[in-house]
């Protein structure tokens, strides 16, 4: 079953990377989806199952009732398939980091430069925000392949500290990142320019991200870090620079090739990251060809570490046709009417009711991408003494949060599953106070900035 399972997954993947060139088989995509649906749901931990199968008879019973056609069963069924591809493609960076024991000099430089857990929170924070900006999804297991260990190591309360890290760090470049799925369709919806939304959106950014810090600062991250410095005759401490130089490398090479792409007009946002990075590990992994650890990591790969990407690969599957199922049904054009009668009669308050409602139905499972198009529209049919900008701010801001605090985000389910937590430890329970807080910051903000 796990064979079967394993073989899914890469032919889902190699199916995205077929569809950047040519059309792909529908039918053949939908196949193999719902071979890893079946087998992968018996491979399921018991939570993780009993919400994926409360979204799967949720999507399926809108679909029975609207009785919508087979080929839209199909297509909410593979929708979120090309992040299952993302995820599959940026694991393989895991084998040239373990065979190059680049987590060591990750390591040495974390004992050398950082003496106290907030300097190094924000560190980790900053470098996911950069790694977020061109491969989103894909930043989760690239940062626990280099990170994770030297983390374990060295932070008392590693899980929380890296969770955090990771998702705040992820959900604050949306504001500012041409390549985000959730800026792009922001802007269609408003009609704001991406010059006009990069300068507040990078400074609200920048908000969080100093927000992130403090907090965490002044709530018992200004410890020491209990290490003592690896002697500088080490062989880590000589590879150290080299291996450091092969990151910064990889970091480039990723960025000059998604941005090719997109100069050429080569597959969608997020088929440029899975072309890149597939084009990258690999090459990475050639690289390491005659060393003698290759074989073992390969070997350990293909038995544990492709199938880490079946639990949520599953659910995603389920949610996916949820969210295809709710957005083709016309369930949201019944609710929009209500809500815009509400909206016009709270006025200038709506700016405080609309992003906590997003949010509220976020967190219930509907994807904040479907929801930034229904209340993008909402706001800007109501006359509010704002600008296109701020509402585009305002909308950014509650994706943002949404992202950061439903326990059915991509990013929670790849972080608790990377990391051994729960879905809910990931969002609401370590990130509740902090969305509090920066969503206070961010809608004064986005007026402030009309102002």
């Amino acid at each position: 079953m796990k064979n079967i399972c394993k073989m899914a997954l890469l032919v889902i993947t190699f199916l995205h990377v077929i569809k950047l060139f040519m059309p792909v088989n529908l039918e053949l995509l939908t196949f193999f989806t719902a071979l890893l649906f079946m087998l992968g749901l018996f491979m399921q931990k018991k939570g993780f199952r009993t919400i994926t199968l409360i979204f799967f008879a949720l999507g399926i019973g809108i679909l029975v009732y609207y009785k919508l056609p087979f080929p839209l069963w199909m297509s909410s069924l593979t929708s979120m398939t090309n992040i299952i591809a993302i995820i599959v493609v940026m694991q393989l960076f895991a084998i040239p980091i373990e065979v190059g024991h680049y987590s060591d000099t990750i390591e040495y430089w974390l004992k050398k430069l950082f003496k106290k857990e907030s300097s190094l929170y924000l560190f980790a924070m900053l470098v996911t925000n950069l790694f977020s900006s061109f491969l989103l999804f894909g930043t989760v297991p690239v940062m626990v392949s280099l990170f994770n260990k030297a983390l374990k190591n060295n932070v008392r309360d590693h899980q929380r500290f890296f969770a955090t890290a990771i998702m705040r760090g992820y959900a604050l470049v949306l504001f500012w990142a041409p390549g985000a799925v959730i800026m792009l369709l922001v802007m269609q919806v408003t009609h704001v320019s991406w010059s006009q939304l990069f300068l507040p959106g990078l400074l609200l950014s920048i908000i969080g991200l100093l927000t992130s810090y403090g907090l965490e600062h002044f709530s018992g991250l200004n410890k020491s870090i209990v290490t003592k410095p690896l002697p500088e005759t080490s062989s880590v401490a000589q590879n150290a620079p080299k291996q450091t130089a092969h990151i910064i490398l990889v970091v480039i090479a990723l960025l000059v090739l998604i941005s090719l792409f997109e100069a050429f007009s080569i597959g969608s946002a997020t088929g440029r990251i899975l072309l890149a990075g597939l084009l990258v590990s690999t090459i990475w992994i050639v690289s390491f060809f005659k060393n003698a650890e290759l074989k073992s990591v390969l070997s350990l790969y293909w038995k544990g570490g492709i199938t880490q990407a079946t639990d949520f690969s599953v659910f995603f599957i389920a949610v996916g046709l949820f969210a295809g199922a709710v957005d083709h049904s016309g369930i949201l054009s019944h609710i929009q009417p209500l809500l815009q009668g509400s909206v016009n009669h709270l006025g200038l308050y709506s700016i405080i009711i609309i992003p906590l409602l997003f949010i509220l139905i976020a967190v219930c499972g509907i994807h904040p991408l479907v929801l930034a198009v229904m209340f993008g529209k909402i706001l800007l049919s109501v006359s509010l003494p704002l600008s296109s900008v701020s509402i585009a701010l305002i909308l950014t801001l509650s994706a943002s949060i949404s992202f950061i605090i439903s326990p059915f985000a991509g990013m929670s389910l790849m972080t608790a599953k990377f990391l051994n937590v729960t879905p809910m430890e990931v969002s609401l329970k370590w990130n509740l106070l902090f969305c509090t807080i920066f969503l206070i910051e961010g809608l004064i903000f986005a007026y402030a900035w009309h102002g």
